[in-house]
C-alpha cells in the first residue's frame, strides 16, 4: 500500500509512471481518517438539511461554500500527488461531492471527465478523496485501464433518473466489464485519474452512505476552448497565463460572501444543468 511516508519516492518512481500507463493511480493515504470521517458526518447533516439560501446545487463547486471542504482540496499530500502528475503550478477548478445514500439506486454511467469541459490539452487530473470507505458493495468507482490512451469519445445524454450525473451522460461504446478495476479506498485515501479515462460506479447496496469528493486539477497552461467561462483557484505555484476567472477561497461556511461567490461561478452553467461542455 502507498503511504504518506513513501510519497516523495513515489513521485519519481511510481505515481507518474502508473498514472500515465494505466490512466490512474491508487490508493494513496492523503487525509487523516478522522478528518475524512468528520467531513463525512458534516456532509450527511447537509444532505439531511440542505442549505436554503442557494440558487445552485451545494454539492457542485462545494469548495466555494465551505472552508473545511476547501481545506481538503489543498491538503499538502493531495497536492503533492497531483504535482507528480501535472507539475507544480496547479489550478483547482472544481470540488464536487458525490453522496450515494444507503440502499440507493443512484449510479454513474461509463463516461470520461473530458466530456464535461472544453479544456485543451487534455491534462485535467481528478483526485477522488474518499470521505467514507468505498468498495464494490457501496458503489465504488470502476476504472478501465488504458482507456485514457484514446481520444475523447461521443457521449449520449440519457437523463436517466437513477444517474448521479447531471445529464445522465454515458459513453456510446460497449465496455468490457471484465477488464474494469474496482477503486477500493479507505476513508482519507485518494485515487487519481486522467480526464480521458473511462470510469463508472454502481449503486450503494449497504446501510451506510458512500461519500467522496471529486477534485479537478489542471496545470496553468491549459485553456478553455468552449462553453461558458469557467473559474478556478490557484492551489499551488504561480499562474503566468491567466486563462481562467480567478476564484478566492472561502473564509467561512455558507456566509454571504461564499454564497455570492458560488452564485457567480455557477450561474453561467445553470442553463446546461451544470454540464459545462
Amino acid at each position: 500500500m502507498n503511504t504518506i511516508a513513501d510519497l516523495s519516492a513515489a513521485k519519481s518512481r511510481g505515481i507518474a509512471n502508473e498514472y500515465f500507463a494505466n490512466g490512474f493511480y491508487f490508493p494513496l493515504n492523503a487525509v487523516p481518517p478522522k478528518t475524512a470521517h468528520d467531513a463525512a458526518d458534516r456532509i450527511e447533516r447537509l444532505v439531511a438539511a440542505p442549505p436554503t439560501n442557494l440558487k445552485h446545487p451545494w454539492n457542485i463547486k462545494a469548495h466555494l461554500l465551505f472552508d473545511w471542504i476547501y481545506a481538503l482540496t489543498v491538503y499538502p499530500t493531495v497536492l503533492d500527488a497531483v504535482e507528480a502528475i501535472i507539475g507544480s503550478n496547479i489550478l483547482m477548478q472544481a470540488a464536487d461531492l458525490f453522496v450515494k445514500p444507503a440502499n440507493s439506486h443512484k449510479h454513474i454511467n461509463w463516461h470520461q471527465d473530458a466530456n464535461y469541459w472544453g479544456f485543451e490539452p487534455f491534462e485535467l487530473c481528478t483526485a477522488w478523496i474518499a470521505l467514507s470507505d468505498v468498495y464494490p458493495d457501496n458503489g465504488c468507482m470502476r476504472f478501465l485501464p488504458g482507456s485514457h490512451l484514446h481520444d475523447k469519445v461521443h457521449h449520449i445524454e440519457t437523463f436517466a433518473e437513477d444517474s448521479a450525473l447531471t445529464r445522465g451522460q454515458e459513453i456510446a461504446i460497449d465496455i468490457d466489464e471484465t477488464q474494469a478495476v474496482p477503486v477500493i479506498l479507505k476513508a482519507g485515501q485518494i485515487s487519481l485519474h486522467h480526464c480521458l479515462l473511462a470510469h463508472a460506479s454502481g449503486p450503494n447496496h449497504t446501510n451506510a452512505a458512500r461519500i467522496g469528493l471529486a477534485v479537478r486539477y489542471i496545470p496553468v497552461h491549459v485553456r478553455q476552448t468552449q462553453g461558458p467561462p469557467m473559474s478556478a483557484i490557484l492551489a499551488r505555484g504561480e499562474d503566468r497565463f491567466g486563462h481562467f476567472i480567478r476564484d478566492e477561497p472561502p473564509t467561512g461556511e455558507l456566509d454571504e460572501a461564499a454564497v455570492a461567490a458560488h452564485d457567480k461561478a455557477m450561474a453561467p452553467h445553470a442553463v446546461s444543468n451544470y454540464a459545462t461542455a
